[in-house]
C-alpha cells in the first residue's frame, strides 16, 4: 500500500489526530471477512449439534441432494448477508474520536473517544496478506454488544492510528502531543522506541505444542463419528494390503505379540496427535516477539493470519504462571497477562489465546517468566515465596463431599449387579486413587500476603502461581460456613476485573486481617490504575 494512498485516506492536524471529512467505505475484501466470520459461527453451532448428525448419517447420505441444497443454500445466504454487510459498513476518524457505522436491518452508530480506548489489537489474517490490509479490534472496557472493530483497512493506516493511541496516556493529550511536538522525528522518541523482552524460537514452539497437547478436545467432538471413521479407515487400510482386524485378532497370535502390535498402533496414535499440537502452536505462535513500548507491551505472532496485541502495563490485573505435569518435569512455564474482561462476551473470548484481554509468553523457562513478572509487577520471583498451607480440613471436606460419595455409589452398584470380587478390588484402588489426589490438591494449595501484593499456589499434578496488586482489588469477601467457624476457619474470596480468585481453608483471624488491610489500602490510595 502506497504512502500516496493513506495520505488520501488520512490527513494529520496539528493535535496529531486523525481526521477525515466525511464518511469512508472499507475495504471490499471485507466481504470474505464477513463471509469467514458468520461461517465460523455457524460452524461452532454445529458442534453442538455433532450427536444429531451422527444419529442420522445414514439418513443424510440417502438423501444426499437434499443435503447438497441445502449446503448451497447456506453459502448463498452467507454471501449475501456478507455482502450487504460490507455496503452498509462506514467508519470515520474525527479530531479525537473514531466512528463506526454498520448493521443492515438493526443500525448501530458507535462513536468512540481515542482517550477512551485502552488497547489495539491488529489482526491480519491471510486472505489481507496479500494486498497488505489489515482490520483493528479496539478495546474500551465497555460492553461486550459494542463490539469497536474496524476492518479491512490498509496496513500502514493501522499501525498509524495504534501508535497515535499510544502516546495518549490515560486522557492527558495534551502533554503528549505537546511532547511529541517538540520532537523533529517522532521515531526516535522513547514512546516509539521498543525494547524486545522475549521471543520464542521453532524449538521452544514445538514443547509448548509437545507439553500443552489440546487434541483430545478434538477427539471428543469426533466420538459420535467413529463408527464410520473406524469404518473408512479400515477399508482405506485394505486398499493397501493392510488388513487391521488380522493385525489385532488376539486369538492367532501370542499374547506378547499381541501386546506389542497394540502399543505400536497407541504410539503411532499419540505421535500424530502431538504433531498436530505442535502444527497448531507453530500456526499460532510462529514468529513470537513480546516487546515493551512506552507504557506498553506489545505481542506479535501469526503464520497465516498475523495477530498484533497491545497492553497498557497499568491495566495488567494479574501474572499467571502455569505448569501442567510435563511443564513441570522440562521446567517450562506458560506466562500469561490478565486485565479487564468486562468488556468481552466470556463465552466467546473463552479459551481464546489471540484476545485482546490476555497476553501469553509460551513455554518459557523459569528465569524467563520470572524476569518477566518482574518487569510488570517487581515483585519476587514465585520460587523464593515462602508460601503458607491452608488447613487440612481441606482433605477432610473432599473427602466426605465427594470421593466417599462416588464411592458408595460405585460399591451399591457393583452390589446389585453382583460383580465379581475382583470388581471391588479395582473400585477400592479407584477410591484409593482418588484420596491421593485430594491429598495432592492441598498440597497444592499455598497463600502469600506481602505488603502490596498477594501470592496463591493451586494445582493438582501441575502447578499454577497467581501474583496480582491489591490495588486493583474491587472485592473482598469474607465466607465462613457452620463447620468453618466451628473450626475457626474461613475462606477469601479476591475480584479483580479480570475475574475472581479464592482461598480457602484460612485460619478466621487471619482471613479477617488481610480482608481488612485490603479494603482500608484501596480505601486510602484510591489507585488510578485504569
Amino acid at each position: 500500500m502506497s504512502k500516496q494512498l493513506v495520505s488520501e485516506t488520512i490527513e494529520q492536524d496539528s493535535l496529531g489526530a486523525f481526521k477525515t471529512q466525511e464518511w469512508s467505505r472499507v475495504s471490499p475484501l471485507a466481504i470474505v471477512y464477513f463471509f469467514a466470520k458468520t461461517t465460523w459461527g455457524i460452524g461452532n453451532s454445529l458442534v453442538y449439534m455433532l450427536p444429531v448428525l451422527a444419529l442420522n448419517f445414514d439418513e443424510v447420505k440417502n438423501n444426499i441432494e437434499i443435503a447438497f441444497f441445502v449446503v448451497l443454500a447456506t453459502f448463498l445466504a452467507i454471501l449475501i448477508s456478507s455482502v450487504l454487510n460490507y455496503f452498509f459498513y462506514f467508519y470515520k476518524f474525527s479530531d479525537k474520536a473514531v466512528e463506526i457505522k454498520q448493521g443492515v436491518f438493526k443500525k448501530s452508530h458507535l462513536d468512540l473517544p481515542f482517550n477512551k480506548i485502552q488497547n489495539v489489537k491488529i489482526v491480519q489474517p491471510l486472505y489481507y496478506r496479500f494486498k497488505q490490509y489489515a482490520y483493528i479490534e479496539l478495546d474500551t472496557a465497555g460492553s461486550a454488544k459494542q463490539e469497536a472493530k474496524i476492518i479491512a483497512i490498509p496496513l500502514l493506516l493501522a499501525d498509524s492510528f495504534k501508535q497515535l493511541i499510544m502516546q495518549i496516556k490515560q486522557g492527558d493529550v495534551s502533554s503528549s502531543v505537546a511532547a511529541s511536538n517538540d520532537k523533529e522525528d517522532n521515531s526516535s522518541s522513547d514512546v516509539d522506541k521498543e525494547v524486545l523482552l522475549n521471543e520464542r524460537s521453532i524449538k521452544d514452539l514445538v514443547i509448548h505444542g509437545i507439553s500443552n497437547n489440546r487434541v483430545w478436545i478434538i477427539l471428543g467432538a469426533l466420538a459420535p463419528f467413529y463408527n464410520s471413521i473406524t469404518d473408512n479407515l479400515g477399508g482405506f487400510l485394505n486398499s493397501f494390503g493392510f488388513d487391521i482386524a488380522v493385525y489385532l485378532d488376539y486369538q492367532n497370535q501370542s499374547i506378547g505379540l499381541f501386546i506389542i502390535h497394540v502399543l505400536s498402533i497407541a504410539m503411532l496414535l499419540m505421535l500424530v496427535m502431538v504433531s498436530i499440537s505442535v502444527v497448531g502452536s507453530i500456526f499460532v505462535y510462529y514468529k513470537y516477539r513480546l516487546s515493551k513500548q512506552g507504557d506498553r507491551y506489545v505481542r506479535r505472532s501469526g503464520l497465516l493470519s498475523k495477530h498484533e496485541v497491545s497492553m497498557r502495563l497499568s491495566r495488567i490485573q494479574i501474572a499467571v504462571q502455569q505448569q501442567d505435569w510435563l511443564d513441570v518435569l522440562i521446567k517450562r512455564v506458560n506466562l500469561q497477562f490478565e486485565q479487564n474482561t468486562s468488556g468481552y462476551n466470556s463465552n466467546a473470548q473463552a479459551g481464546n489465546i489471540n484476545s485482546a484481554n490476555k497476553l501469553m509468553v509460551p513455554s518459557v523457562t523459569l528465569p524467563e517468566s520470572a524476569a518477566l513478572v518482574q518487569d510488570a509487577f517487581e515483585v519476587q520471583a514465585f520460587k523464593s515465596i515462602p508460601f503458607k498451607a491452608i488447613s487440612k480440613r481441606f482433605i477432610l471436606r473432599m473427602l466426605i463431599t465427594i470421593v466417599l460419595p462416588i464411592g458408595l455409589v460405585l460399591f451399591a452398584v457393583a452390589y446389585v449387579n453382583k460383580f465379581p470380587l475382583a470388581a471391588f478390588g479395582i473400585i477400592v484402588g479407584f477410591i484409593i486413587l482418588l484420596a491421593l489426589m485430594v491429598y495432592q490438591r492441598w498440597r497444592r494449595w499455598g497463600y502469600y500476603f506481602s505488603e502490596n501484593f498477594v501470592y496463591i499456589r493451586k494445582g493438582l499434578l501441575g502447578v499454577n502461581y497467581y501474583v496480582f496488586p491489591v490495588a486493583k482489588l474491587q472485592q473482598v469477601s469474607f465466607i465462613q460456613s457452620i463447620f468453618m467457624k466451628r473450626n475457626n476457619l474461613a475462606s477469601l474470596r479476591f475480584v479483580l476485573a479480570s475475574g475472581a480468585y479464592k482461598i480457602p481453608f484460612m485460619p478466621s483471624q487471619t482471613t479477617k486481617n488481610h480482608s481488612n488491610f485490603a479494603l482500608t489500602f484501596v480505601a486510602k490510595y484510591k489507585p488510578a490504575w485504569m
